[in-house]
């Protein structure tokens, strides 16, 4: 999922300002391992400016749309989408978490060499099966609602799923008990090859503050370490995101219901 087509390190094209975004700390672990919980331990530790994309959504109406010509660029090969871009999504902020930004581990890494790098990760087998019970109840949820919910959808709706599919799509090729584990070591192998050993944490959020405090250089906080988001939910908060219609993960992987006990998981 190393993209690297479409990407260039100069800034973009000239009808759009030049904005150059102060990214100090990229984390860039794979969906579901404690993104959320890292956002808030950042704020609390001074990086008040963080883009975490599921809590900037409903203020940065324009970022979908960005996201998805980000994927046709470095995944497709459709156009080109370089630092400047970058720079004008991640405009005043100091941190970077969660995704759809961890899709696009190289680039950014690429783009901000300076920047710390945060390598959020969990036992791969409590991971693993953290996606298949998320998998499960997301499925029987949207077939539910499918069953009701005839009204078209906004286009806003329409966007983010497209973005949602691309971001699973970049990570499992459309079959996650196949390529799930896999992707997963692919990504943490990736990134440990790419970045420096000092500037690299390898984390989980599980070793609450000592070890992100001492790697970013700031006191640990009298306060407790923010929740553990074992099982953080892949989905926008907002409220005119979170009523799906059906199908959107079917593609991810057909068989989790159908054959669940290949997954050890049980109907």
């Amino acid at each position: 999922m190393s993209g690297s087509e479409g990407y260039a390190t100069g800034n973009g094209g000239p009808s759009r300002s030049a904005v150059v975004a102060p990214v100090k700390v990229l984390c860039l672990g794979p969906p579901r391992a404690g993104a959320s919980s890292i956002q808030a331990a950042l704020g609390m530790l001074g990086y008040h400016e963080t883009y975490y994309f599921p809590s900037s959504i409903n203020d940065r109406s324009r970022d979908t749309q960005a996201w998805l010509d980000a994927f046709d660029a470095v995944f497709e090969g459709k156009g080109t989408f370089k630092k400047g871009d970058f720079d004008r999504l991640f405009a005043g902020c100091q941190a970077v978490v969660g995704r759809p930004c961890c899709a696009f581990a190289p680039q950014l890494i690429k783009a901000y060499p300076e920047a710390k790098v945060i390598l959020n990760t969990r036992d791969v087998d409590e991971w693993y099966m953290s996606w298949i019970r998320f998998i499960k109840t997301r499925m029987a949820r949207e077939q539910e609602q499918g069953e009701v919910n005839l009204e078209p959808e906004d286009e806003q709706k329409v966007a983010a799923k497209m973005l949602r599919s691309k971001i699973l799509y970049a990570f499992f090729q459309d079959d996650f008990i196949k390529t799930g584990k896999a992707a997963f070591k692919a990504h943490f192998n990736e990134i440990c090859q790419l970045v420096p050993k000092d500037k690299l944490l390898i984390y989980d959020i599980k070793d609450g503050w000592d070890p992100l405090c001492e790697f970013l250089g700031k006191s640990v906080p009298s306060e407790p370490f923010p929740g553990h988001d074992a099982l953080e939910v892949f989905e926008d908060k907002s409220p005119s995101q979170v009523n799906g219609t059906a199908g959107e993960l079917k593609s991810l992987h057909h068989a989790v219901v159908a054959v669940p006990q290949e997954a050890g998981v049980e109907a």
